[in-house]
């Protein structure tokens, strides 16, 4: 009898909050949930007729390609003042082939239409911080993605809110690393270089410049650098700070604080570092994050009510402990 093991690989869900802030004369009326909640019923309705509202991220960014978005599912879940959402990211560039069943024949795929890359997400509604678990795909929407489109629908659309205030959900707060931090001695960073022209433009330029010049010469598919200040047990005297690594950490601390959705650029973000005792000790922005963690079949794409099913138990762990 032949047994037949299933390969597995890991799903993972990031949280965080966007708090819709209401016009002034809609306060009283809206608050940031019922907002929330109006956006959803009203992109639910277009989509009942067959619409959907088409929003460029970069249309007001000269030099970048689009980055066209449409909210291709929402489902309203009233009794658990839920939201099950698919946004889809219209995928730009060279179109990919495809081969035929039984044959080698080559046929492309932009004769079929867009090629679309999708994300689930999850909002409960049931506070004003407006819990969101995304479900990561480093190839489709991300969590800037989700928070510009809602609040371009909010603004323009329904004239409901003037701006939205995003928050992620952290284990080790990037206050206290920003306060004990002193001396950074190693750090790994990687990102998918599509994602460079996302990413904070001053920590780009004093800090990446070196990642545009590879990419342009090679065209990789991610970046990665790392790098490393002491030997393993050499005690680091003060003297001999590194203060350029140190300031590139403390600058993309201040920016992950001010601008969370940068933390969702990158693949990989640790920094070891000696706080001002000498301790070491180690940041990582996706571990630090908080978020759930599955196992599914590999090569399994999820429907959207299969990847709900999943974390929504733990969802409401989480926003009952808030």
């Amino acid at each position: 009898m032949t047994t037949t093991i299933t390969k597995l690989t890991e799903v993972r869900y990031y949280l965080y909050a966007i708090i819709m802030k209401p016009y002034a004369d809609k306060a009283k009326e809206y608050s940031s949930s019922k907002i929330v909640k109006e956006v959803a019923n009203h992109l639910a309705n277009l989509r009942s007729q067959g619409k959907a509202v088409l929003v460029d991220r970069n249309e007001r960014k000269q030099g970048f390609s689009p980055r066209e978005l449409f909210l291709s599912s929402a489902v309203l879940l009233p009794a658990e003042r839920r939201i099950r959402c698919t946004m889809a990211l219209i995928r730009k560039g060279k179109n990919p082939m495809f081969m035929k069943k039984g044959t080698f024949a080559l046929e492309e795929l932009k004769q079929m239409g867009d090629i679309v890359e999708i994300t689930h997400f999850f909002i409960d509604y049931k506070t004003d911080q407006n819990v969101v678990c995304v479900e990561r795909n480093p190839h489709g929407p991300n969590i800037a993605d989700i928070e510009y489109y809602f609040k371009k629908i909010a603004r323009d659309e329904l004239q409901l809110a003037k701006f939205t205030e995003l928050n992620v959900f952290m284990d080790n707060s990037i206050e206290n690393t920003l306060g004990a931090m002193k001396n950074v001695l190693s750090f790994n960073i990687k990102l998918k270089s599509a994602n460079l022209e996302l990413i904070d433009k001053q920590l780009e330029k004093n800090y990446f410049k070196g990642f545009n010049l590879i990419t342009n010469l090679y065209k990789p598919e991610f970046l990665r650098i790392e790098a490393f200040f002491k030997k393993q047990g050499k005690k680091v005297n003060l003297p001999t700070e590194n203060k350029i690594a140190t300031g590139m950490f403390a600058k993309a601390l201040e920016v992950f604080k001010a601008n969370p959705e940068e933390t969702d650029y990158y693949d990989n973000f640790v920094v070891v570092y000696e706080d001002g005792k000498g301790v070491e000790e180690t940041f990582n922005l996706l571990k630090d994050k908080k978020f759930f963690e599955r196992k599914i079949e590999e090569g399994k794409d999820l429907k959207q009510g299969e990847s709900y099913d999943l974390i929504k138990d733990d969802l409401t762990l989480f926003v009952n402990s808030l």
